[in-house]
């Protein structure tokens, strides 16, 4: 019963500010992070796939992890400093009220978001590398393209809710955050290929 109660209130915290304020932050820097593993390890003389994929996998999931217990202790420890202050305003506890229940679900909720961003671009990347695992797409480095293209896309989506949000040309920021992504990673792929000669 206090689990179900729990997830109510989880799912009362406003979703477009959980999705706006974590989901989208902790993708970018997921999609990033997977975009400089490719440029690391497929996209080098002798690239190897099965460390490719597992470090993208790996990388993932504990940047979902660090981000999830990170914010949700960040969260926690604000909601605490804010009760007391409360607290001391009404001079009463707060303790197992509505309130603190609510700021309790809500860093659940937030958690569980940064959890799942890292863990979707690992999905959504990841999938062409498995695509080459199971001999569905032949060439490694047309997976390791595939999914550095994927990348770029996560980053273009990004940028274009981002901008829609502010109301301010969503095409413009859209674009502009796919240039940085490109140009980071060609500069990483360039990087790594000189390291390589």
């Amino acid at each position: 019963m206090r689990l179900r109660e729990l997830l109510r209130q989880a799912m009362a915290v406003e979703l477009s500010e959980l999705f706006r304020r974590y989901f989208i932050n902790t993708l970018f820097d997921s999609t990033f992070v997977v975009l400089g593993i490719l440029a690391a390890s497929a996209f080098v003389p002798n690239a190897n796939p099965e460390i490719a994929v597992g470090t993208i996998f790996a990388a993932c999931l504990a940047i979902g992890i660090s981000s999830a217990v990170s914010v949700y202790e960040a969260e926690h420890i604000e909601s605490e400093i804010e009760m007391r202050k409360i607290e001391r305003a009404m001079l009463s506890s707060m303790q197992d009220t509505e309130m603190e229940r609510r700021t309790r679900a809500a860093a659940y909720a937030m958690a569980t978001v940064n959890f799942l961003a890292p863990v979707f671009v690992a999905i959504v990347m990841g999938t062409p590398l498995l695509l080459y695992e199971v001999e569905i797409i032949r060439d490694f480095h047309t997976a390791a393209t595939l999914s550095s293209v994927l990348g770029i896309c996560i980053i273009f989506a990004t940028g274009y809710y981002l901008g829609a949000l502010g109301r301010k040309r969503p095409w413009r920021r859209a674009v502009r955050m796919s240039v940085i992504a490109l140009l980071a990673f060609g500069t990483l792929v360039l990087f790594e290929q000189l390291l390589f000669q």
